[in-house]
């Protein structure tokens, strides 16, 4: 069960109550992003890429002939994972743009640059200049956000979503190896991409490759430049957000010295001594009705059974 924007406390971003066959249900919650705690000082930028390849074109709401109803759930998603995107952004826009266009699947257009005001009416209906792809290569997407969006940025962030097979990995790996040993030696800025798989085409073995790019080499300990994760659908948002969450709010960030987490009956289920991250997991009873988090001074009462 997620539990809707209306039912949280306002210092959560993200809550979701996972049911189980046992006595016990597990909690997963994000606190809201502080850029600073993020980021720090620095200066930040962040993009979106969509995979706008031919296998693409129906969640675009892209359909034959000119009776075409179907939603378009990637600008929705677009426009979720952008207002995400901006809290930790120190620029007033973000490029949104459409990557794996053209015979090779190697070309690139711009959807726009958006303020966090103009997200929600932003037009992200797919390519209008470049043709729908007839390839998936990533390397141009790469190049583009190592060396455009991230120019002159203490840290930059792109989300890459893709529904299908990256056909150019080799080609990724050798450019990827340089970025990493960039920023290993300092004359690159910090670089964090986000490779969101959607449907049943992804190969999810590629992705994991990705994620796992440096290890076994000189930078597996100083740089990790993907991440990556699998949605059984673009249309499912919740889950697609699930995975930006767990990369921006992780039990790396922490967000108070210590903290606690009771049930509703004064039980404590949750011991944050070391530190309470920016990303909680924990089970609580079944018939627990509400969770209490204790932080500091704070004291967050969050009802979780809506039945």
């Amino acid at each position: 069960m997620k539990i809707r924007n209306e039912q949280r406390s306002e210092y959560f971003a993200d809550l979701n109550v996972l049911d189980s066959n046992s006595d016990e249900r597990e909690v997963v919650a994000c606190f809201k992003l502080d850029p600073d705690m993020l980021i720090g000082e620095g200066n930040s930028r962040v993009c979106i890429a969509l995979d706008s390849s031919v296998s693409n074109k129906e969640m675009f709401g892209v359909g034959m002939g000119m009776f075409n109803t179907k939603p378009n759930y990637i600008e929705m998603v677009a426009k979720s994972i952008g207002k995400i995107l901006m809290q930790v952004s120190s620029e007033e826009h973000m490029p949104i743009f459409y990557w794996a266009l053209g015979r090779k699947g190697d070309a690139l257009e711009m959807a726009g640059e958006f303020s966090e005001e103009e997200i929600d009416q932003a037009q992200i209906k797919g390519p209008q200049i470049e043709k729908w792809g007839r390839g998936t290569r990533l390397t141009p997407t790469l190049q583009y956000i190592c060396d455009h969006v991230a120019q002159n940025m203490d840290f930059t962030m792109g989300v890459i979503i893709t529904d299908g097979f990256i056909e150019d990995e080799d080609e990724c790996v050798q450019y990827c190896m340089q970025i990493g040993h960039d920023i290993q030696a300092e004359t690159r800025k910090t670089i964090k991409l986000v490779l969101i798989g959607i449907g049943n085409e992804v190969n999810s073995d590629q992705l994991e490759r990705f994620d796992d790019m440096f290890e076994g080499t000189d930078l597996a300990d100083d740089v990790d430049l993907f991440s990556s994760g699998i949605a059984s659908s673009i249309q499912d948002e919740s889950e697609i957000l699930d995975i930006l969450f767990g990369e921006l709010m992780t039990d790396d960030v922490i967000v108070a010295p210590s903290g606690r987490v009771l049930d509703d009956q004064g039980n404590v289920i949750a011991n944050y001594s070391d530190g309470l991250p920016g990303k909680l997991r924990f089970t609580i009873p079944k018939e627990s009705s509400l969770f209490v988090l204790e932080a500091q001074d704070l004291v967050i009462k969050q009802p979780i059974d809506f039945d």
